[in-house]
């Protein structure tokens, strides 16, 4: 099938994850001997506490000191939707699956993969955005970076954001280049500029975030849209919140068929997008 890197998912496809997310809670369950999951809330709560790490431009930021981006608007839209009071909080990406866990918010909207190591610990919705990791490198340097082979070479340096499907990604297939972890997006610019790096690594509507045409002080930077992965942009829940859960569902799959969801990706993203061939 054909997947847009930075789309929707079409919602065939999220009917698809859902019946695939729910069977791998079951298995995951028979697997480690577990009986049921914590019995299910059956109501929403009044005020809805959503976690953000704002380090991921166009998905969460900070714009004119102030929480933007795609997140932000779901988070906004959601809390209209459902009737509730939404408040954001704002925390380091490592602490926001142990905030969730721990009850200290209800649901991480920030840009977060599904990764198999993420649901020991957290349910997922459907996704509602597909990516994938890509590169930015100096634009002095795009001719001899471009290359597939240029990336895993002794002498590459690549820079990746912290405990994120970048780093993973980097760290598991990159066999040759040093990786470099970095804690913002920021700090990977400048460590591109520096010279301390030849490539950086993040999804993919960041890099088109930094390469865009409306950002003339990137002119020196320069993209290569060749996905290195393919991921899905979901939000987490606690494990026993499944009403929750259920909602938020119900939610992004009525924002796929009434065009609201594609609407506010395309506020943000309005840049290259690149399609993939999956079999």
């Amino acid at each position: 099938m054909t997947i847009r890197l930075g789309s929707v998912v079409d919602g065939g496809a999220l009917r698809r994850w859902t019946a695939l997310l729910l069977a791998g809670a079951l298995v995951g369950s028979l697997a480690t001997g577990c009986s049921a999951r914590p019995r299910a809330a059956t109501t929403l709560p009044a005020a809805l506490r959503v976690g953000t790490t704002p380090i991921f431009p166009p998905l969460t930021m900070k714009q004119d000191g102030k929480l933007a981006g795609v997140e932000v608007d779901f988070a906004n839209l959601l809390g209209q939707q459902l009737g509730v009071e939404v408040s954001i909080t704002e925390l380091p990406w490592n602490e926001l699956i142990p905030a969730l866990v721990d009850g200290k918010i209800d649901v991480i909207m920030s840009g977060m993969s599904i990764t198999p190591s993420r649901t020991r610990y957290v349910d997922f919705t459907v996704p509602y955005m597909t990516v994938g990791q890509m590169a930015v490198v100096r634009k002095v340097d795009q001719p001899r970076l471009r290359d597939q082979t240029a990336m895993d070479q002794p002498t590459s340096r690549v820079g990746v954001l912290q405990n994120t499907t970048g780093d993973y990604f980097a760290r598991r297939s990159l066999k040759q280049a040093r990786v470099v972890g970095l804690v913002t997006v920021d700090d990977g610019i400048a460590a591109l500029r520096a010279g301390d790096i030849d490539f950086f690594l993040s999804d993919a509507p960041t890099i088109w975030e930094i390469t865009a045409p409306n950002k003339p002080e990137n002119f020196d930077l320069a993209g290569i849209y060749r996905p290195l992965t393919t991921e899905y942009l979901a939000w987490a829940v606690r494990q026993e919140d499944q009403s929750l859960r259920h909602q938020l569902n119900t939610t992004v799959l009525l924002w796929e068929q009434n065009g609201q969801l594609e609407d506010i990706i395309d506020d943000w993203v309005r840049t290259r997008r690149v399609t993939l061939r999956m079999k």
